[in-house]
């Protein structure tokens, strides 16, 4: 009995409902198509569980993988990322135990901008093999770009514990120490790895960009100067190496470096903010550009 009156709801509740949808598709003129009503599954009714699929393994034989990472490298000495990564994708289904195929399609993606890839890539690398020291650099010089401090923390530090004079390290750790506001730790590391490597200007950027938010321009000048000299035609370099000079007076000497980073590209576009801040006007941006 109680399953008949639960039929006849459900038939009342379709009519009512056909009558509702019939009424509204006249007004609009359109094709009235009867609703169909839900299944009704009673408590005894047997409900089959949704099972996921097996993940699909891309299997790989030797001869196409090897012609994979053949045209990969190629891509990659060309400078074509993209390209070499999506090569470097099929070798490596070909390599499932290569540490340094994972390790250069990671390099690959960073270089083409997939960071997410990159990171998985270099992380099955050092899986792989965690002796390869420019493994955990990258890892940690990705995950910075990425922002995940904690994670580019842990993996220099590994690089470190390897290769404990390695000044590319020491600079993923310093980069990562800042951003987690720890400036005096960061500031150690910085000049230990700038005085390993005194011409790396990447290295002597951070170096000047950190003693700037530390509150010391006067001190960040040399090492920015030195940064400019390695990286002429890198806008930030340009543009921190102005702001040390417009915070210890030297304004002339700033308005070239803000003007030289919006030749650059000055992308954020912060050099030609600056460059109006002190009253360089097109005529003015003209004069020192010649």
């Amino acid at each position: 009995m109680k399953e008949k009156t639960l039929q006849n709801i459900v038939l009342v509740g379709m009519v009512s409902a056909s009558a509702v949808v019939a009424a509204c598709g006249n007004n609009s003129g359109s094709k009235v198509e009867t609703p169909v009503a839900p299944a009704v599954v009673s408590e005894t009714t047997p409900v089959t569980p949704v099972v996921a699929p097996e993940p699909v393994t891309v299997v790989v034989d030797p001869m196409t993988a090897k012609a994979a990472w053949k045209d990969g490298v190629s891509s990659f000495d060309n400078g074509d990322y993209a390209a070499a990564a999506d090569k470097l994708k099929t070798a490596v289904a070909g390599k499932p135990g290569d540490s340094y195929a994972r390790y250069l399609l990671g390099i690959a993606q960073w270089k083409a901008g997939d960071l997410a890839g990159a990171e998985s890539s270099l992380v099955e690398s050092v899986t792989l093999d965690d002796t390869r020291v420019k493994g955990w650099v990258n890892l940690a010089r990705v995950r910075n770009q990425r922002d995940d401090r904690s994670g580019a923390l842990e993996a220099a530090d590994k690089a470190l514990t390897l290769s404990p004079g390695s000044a590319d390290a020491m600079h993923q750790k310093g980069r990562a120490l800042m951003e987690l506001n720890r400036g005096e730790e960061a500031l150690a590391v910085l000049i230990s790895a700038h005085e390993l490597e005194p011409a790396n200007g990447y290295v002597a950027n951070s170096l000047g960009l950190l003693l700037i938010q530390l509150g010391r321009p006067a001190d960040a000048v040399s090492p920015l100067e030195s940064a400019k000299t390695a990286l002429p035609h890198v806008a930030y370099v340009r543009n921190n190496l102005g702001v040390a000079y417009e915070r210890t007076g030297r304004l002339a000497d700033a308005k070239v470096e803000y003007l030289a980073a919006v030749e650059a590209g000055d992308a954020d576009g912060k050099a030609m903010k600056s460059l109006s801040r002190l009253g360089a006007t097109d005529t003015t941006v003209t004069a020192l550009s010649e």
